[in-house]
């Protein structure tokens, strides 16, 4: 109830000095129902004030008279959320085209997966000086796996020194965390859980082949992706850790590890997680997307329109390393996989492990900004209420990063990056998408102003080259 208690204080405290506060406000928010997405219940019928990037004032209705330079907006019968975080994706190559589509769907902050910082540094300088409109971003830097890795351009490490050098390096760089993955040797994995802890930065990513589960929360690795991990941590197979990358990610293999699946051990390993200081992000988008690329009708979304030819050409999966040899049954079980995978999730939640929303876009059919809303519907589907999963997408995400000073509420003193809704999310998820307007860092954004961006985005998508 933390939030209320701070809310009546604001209003206790500047129910005396109400001309100055306005005297000093940019916009003045009015008969607006806040989603308080802490705590999942709705304050109705408060004023907003926000001044520069910050909110300055929140109270309750009175007789108030704006200064002539306020943006005076009415609310009423409108929902006020804190601006949704998108907290696995692969922004930095695409902003120019993502961006508009982000932030018209009300995605005020990204967590970039593998980072080129030098960009990543571009964009935020871009910002400051509004010469883009584009989301906040929390980043990695080269994703580290093993020698050789899985993706051209990662950072291979072969041993633990190497893996060492690499975090210092990326710490120098500047980036915000590091980024592990699947082929990572133990040696080189623990390498960097060690130094991570020594350089105060923390480590997410895959749970690599190499190691369990059980052993990536023990080494503290502060989020884990894509339900990495999970079956097999949760096999009775006691070969499962032990077999070789070759005899992996094939239909036999998938095939044992459902069969091999022991329920018991979810419950275990759901109650380890939520008493570590491990998060997930399940990505369930990517998940059903991939497991369903034989679906005629996924080259049917019109949101097509806003993505560009090359990457349309990479999502077709005969164009794909990855699946251009998949038959019919490997998409089966797949579809099989998914849906024991989107099982874990009320599980996860009601042992208490805390969750984060993200969608791995550019990956096939994940699409900048709208796929957070697939995304939080999907989380639904699995069992979580509207408002855990809202919670997920806006508070969670700020308190993962240690920002929860800073964004993730609708509070004073907090950033003013807020959606206005034209529906309670609380009673539908959906609702997320009926956005009438967006403040991005104090900056409104109304729905004309929001189809200009998709408008833009469309655009950009013609003329976007590959870049690889």
């Amino acid at each position: 109830m933390k939030n209320i208690f701070l809310i009546l204080i604001s209003v206790f405290f500047l129910s005396g000095c109400e001309e100055n506060v306005i005297s000093e406000t940019n916009i003045l928010l009015k008969n607006v129902n806040i989603v308080d997405v802490e705590n999942g219940v709705l304050l109705p019928a408060k004023h907003v004030a926000i001044q520069g990037e910050k909110i300055v004032a929140i109270y309750e209705e009175k007789e108030i008279v704006p200064s002539n330079s306020a943006l005076v907006i009415d609310g009423k019968g409108k929902y006020l959320i804190p601006g949704l975080w998108d907290m696995h994706t692969h922004f930095n190559w695409n902003f120019k085209f993502s961006s508009p589509m982000l932030v018209a769907n009300g995605v005020t902050g990204v967590r970039e997966m593998w980072g080129v910082m030098d960009r990543i540094k571009e964009v935020r300088k871009r910002v400051l000086v509004d010469d883009l409109i584009a989301p906040d971003i929390y980043s990695a830097g080269a994703i580290i796996d093993g020698d050789p890795p899985f993706w051209p351009n990662s950072s291979g490490v072969k041993d633990a020194e190497m893996a060492k050098d690499e975090v210092d390096q990326q710490v120098f760089e500047g980036v915000d965390f590091i980024k592990v993955y699947s082929l990572l040797t133990r040696e080189a994995y623990i390498a960097i859980a060690e130094r991570s802890k020594e350089r105060n930065i923390p480590f997410a990513g895959h749970v690599p082949i190499s190691i369990s589960i059980w052993d990536a929360v023990a080494a503290g690795q502060q989020s884990i992706e894509h339900l990495d991990g999970i079956l097999e941590g949760c096999s009775t197979n006691d070969k499962i850790l032990s077999a070789p990358l070759k005899e992996r990610f094939n239909i036999k293999w998938t095939n044992t590890l459902l069969d091999s699946f022991e329920p018991a051990l979810l419950d275990s390993l759901a109650n380890y997680l939520a008493k570590s200081e491990t998060w997930l992000s399940p990505t369930l988008i990517v998940l059903r997307n991939t497991a369903n690329l034989d679906d005629p009708d996924l080259i049917k979304d019109p949101r097509l329109a806003y993505i560009p030819e090359f990457i349309r050409e990479r999502w077709n999966p005969v164009n794909d390393f990855r699946f251009k040899n998949n038959k019919t049954e490997y998409f089966e079980i797949g579809r099989k996989k998914f849906q024991l995978q989107l099982s874990f999730i009320k599980a996860l939640e009601k042992a208490g492990v805390k969750m984060i929303v993200g969608t791995d876009y550019p990956n096939p059919y994940c699409f900048p900004g709208f796929s957070l809303h697939d995304e939080m519907q999907l989380m639904v589907k699995a069992g979580l209420t509207n408002a855990a999963t809202l919670k997920c997408a806006t508070y969670n995400p700020a308190l993962f990063m240690g920002k929860e000073d800073e964004f993730g509420t609708v509070e004073v003193g907090k950033k003013a990056s807020l959606i206005l809704l034209d529906g309670n999310p609380l009673e539908n998820i959906t609702n997320t998408e009926r956005i009438s307007s967006v403040f991005l860092r104090g900056r409104y954004l109304d729905r004309n102003k929001l189809d200009e961006l998709l408008e833009e985005a469309k655009i950009n998508a013609t003329k976007a080259k590959n870049p690889f």
